[in-house]
């Protein structure tokens, strides 16, 4: 075959349009959901405690109920289109941050009308001090997530705090006077503080994508190496190639053979995965039991997904799986917060399969493993998945089976008889 053979678009038609459609895709993916999360943010759920106020040994009628209008005017001065803002107690916003419920809240302490008549009156002898709004953010949900909660919530309290300001009476002292122009403080802080080696957040992310990518390349693997194995492929490493005798097998059993395969070394390339993370790289899993078997079923469920892929798919497969498991996965919102992603890909979260991973895996190091903050929706998740990858290729391979056309057996070559030379007479 000579090299002008090459240049029928049937030989490069297919591969060109593929990757043509690949990079229009993945900048759509990948560029859509983290360049403006702010202008895409729809309901980020933020917690709105109002501590019980403190009793006061003197009543003002310009001070009453200071803590409630703050209150009232954080619930009224955010975006209900972006910020959800749910009223609840302390206690009640332990849970809901423990169970990521929430990537915070806005507290207003229970000294906080104590502290404002104090510093408009100060008892004598006393040097009063500004009370304290606390932004509180979710350390569990990384940088980002912070970073949208205080850049809707601050300009709020400023607005309350020049308000406040401007309807408290005037002070002589120059010093009281120019602080009651801003009557009290905003602080931001972290409900709680996350284990070494977090990645300031970004770790559970790393450890899901490294989890879907074994998977993924697991199979990618294991599938040409199997129909080497039976002959179906040669095998080529380097400028040697090889062709094993020719074995016939049903597109189902050979579907079959690989998922043994696949499962068999799932659990060794999850221990082996965490063993790194934990004895080299020094990542702290409080429940590393939990952890193997979550890591173990996300890797044998990617798996599965992708080796059916292949086995309905055939050759075009390698590009399907790459773009469902690492574009739409990288782009459905790991490191961002669903709820800061366009409309279509917010979808995506509830069927790609980093979204599950991940949830289960940020359970386990920064959520103690919690059922409630997310680690059932991971394993049912990751569960369905793989049993849906499972029956697709099994149906599949077994209706191709069934039809004749679809064989994947080459036909046996005929030996050439010679035919015998008639005799001369």
């Amino acid at each position: 075959m000579s090299i002008r053979a090459f240049r029928s678009p049937r030989i490069w038609a297919l591969p060109v349009i593929m990757i043509a459609l690949l990079s229009l895709a993945l900048p759509a993916c990948y560029l859509s959901g983290i360049t403006d999360p702010q202008a895409n943010l729809h309901q980020l759920p933020v917690a709105l405690v109002l501590e019980p106020q403190q009793p006061a040994a003197s009543s003002s009628a310009d001070l009453d109920g200071a803590a409630e209008s703050v209150a009232a005017a954080v619930r009224t001065g955010t975006d209900p289109e972006k910020i959800q803002i749910v009223a609840m107690s302390t206690a009640e916003m332990t849970d809901a941050f423990r169970d990521d419920d929430i990537y915070g809240a806005v507290v207003v302490p229970s000294d906080f009308d104590r502290g404002l008549r104090n510093l408009v009156s100060p008892p004598p002898g006393t040097t009063p001090s500004r009370p304290v709004v606390t932004i509180v953010n979710n350390a569990g949900d990384g940088n980002l997530a912070a970073g949208l909660v205080n850049s809707n919530v601050t300009p709020v309290l400023a607005a309350i705090q020049r308000t406040m300001g401007e309807r408290l009476p005037p002070s002589a002292d120059p010093y009281r006077g120019l602080a009651m122009q801003e009557p009290f403080l905003v602080r931001t802080a972290s409900d709680r503080v996350l284990p070494p080696k977090s990645g300031a957040g970004l770790t559970p992310f790393y450890l899901a994508l490294v989890t879907i990518l074994i998977g993924f390349i697991g199979a990618s693997a294991i599938h040409p190496s199997i129909d080497a194995a039976i002959g179906f492929t040669p095998s080529e490493v380097g400028p040697m190639t090889s062709r094993r005798p020719y074995r016939r097998a049903t597109r189902t059993t050979t579907l079959l053979a690989k998922l043994t395969v696949l499962l068999a070394v799932a659990p060794i390339a999850a221990a082996l995965l965490q063993l790194i993370a934990t004895s080299v790289i020094g990542v702290s899993m409080g429940q590393p039991l939990v952890m193997w078997l979550l890591l173990t079923a996300a890797i044998a469920a990617v798996g599965v997904g992708a080796l059916s892929v292949f086995a309905i798919f055939g050759g075009p497969g390698a590009l399907i799986n790459t773009f469902f498991f690492v574009a739409l996965s990288l782009a459905s919102g790991p490191a961002v917060p669903a709820e800061a992603l366009p409309g279509w890909l917010r979808t995506l979260t509830s069927v790609t399969a980093m979204q599950p991973i991940l949830d289960g895996v940020r359970a386990v190091l920064f959520f103690d493993g919690r059922s409630e903050a997310g680690l059932t929706h991971a394993w049912t998740r990751i569960g369905v998945g793989a049993a849906v990858g499972l029956a697709l290729g099994l149906v599949t391979t077994w209706l191709y089976d069934r039809n004749p056309g679809f064989s994947r057996h080459p036909d046996a070559e005929r030996p050439v008889v010679a035919e015998p030379t008639p005799a001369r007479a």
